[in-house]
């Protein structure tokens, strides 16, 4: 029996990929949501989903998702940018971009959505938010801020849509390696090297991310709402441990 429909943004790849098989595999019937068509239609033929090329940042393509989803009872809100930039270099359009994607599209995507599963009885929203948005690092433009952003979203949506019947978490990856992100973390001696530092002892993988979506998702949560899940094999628990190390690698033998 299906469970609904899960509606998941920026769906074609890493994160969203996984979270996308993860509740596929739970019984949602998942509506996949990327600008990317090519690997839309590669994950349609692994799922069997539905999926749509939506830009979140354009409110005309999102009203039209509520149409395309009559059924949702979940919604992840996993699309996001990220521009390398220091503040100084940053353009206008960079912070725009960045803004309207990490930001604003996770509520356009709740006003198109909110009100069908209100009418359903009710739901859930998980936002993607990040570690960066409580340990910033240099260079990383606005990207940090807009995840601090989604934390206090994330409060206001669990508060606002309570009566509705939905409830809303927000999870916080840590350093997981994805297509997006394999590059930014260099080669494996590199990624070795920040794996030594977490204590979980290793990276974490999309997998790591959609099972906490997954459960954050499902009536096992549902006394809980308006939290900020950090998943990030204990680099929260420890930034002292991690940056003495990162000193130490950075100093010349």
């Amino acid at each position: 029996m299906s469970r609904g429909t899960a509606v998941v943004t920026g769906a074609a790849q890493g994160i969203g990929r996984a979270v996308s098989q993860r509740l596929s595999a739970d019984g949602y019937e998942v509506l996949a949501l990327d600008v990317n068509a090519d690997a839309l239609e590669a994950l349609a033929q692994e799922l069997g989903c539905r999926t749509a090329v939506v830009d979140v940042s354009d409110a005309e393509a999102v009203a039209g998702v509520a149409a395309l989803a009559p059924e949702a009872s979940v919604l992840v809100n996993n699309a996001a940018i990220q521009v390398y930039k220091d503040l100084l270099s940053s353009t206008v359009e960079d912070m725009r971009s960045l803004c309207d994607i990490n930001v604003i599209g996770p509520v356009l995507m709740a006003q198109a959505l909110v009100p069908v599963m209100a009418a359903r009885g009710g739901g859930a929203i998980v936002n993607l938010s990040s570690i960066t948005s409580v340990a910033h690092a240099a260079s990383t433009s606005l990207y940090p801020t807009t995840k601090a952003a989604i934390n206090l979203l994330t409060q206001a949506m669990a508060v606002e849509f309570a009566d509705k019947g939905i409830r809303c978490n927000a999870v916080a990856p840590g350093t997981v390696l994805t297509e997006g992100t394999a590059g930014h973390y260099g080669e494996a001696p590199a990624q070795e090297a920040i794996a030594s530092t977490l204590l979980a002892g290793r990276m974490g993988r999309p997998s790591d991310i959609a099972d906490a979506i997954a459960f954050l998702c499902s009536d096992e949560s549902e006394w809980i709402t308006g939290q900020i899940l950090f998943v990030d094999g204990g680099f929260t628990a420890s930034q002292g441990q991690y940056f003495r190390a990162a000193r130490k690698m950075a100093r010349p033998s």
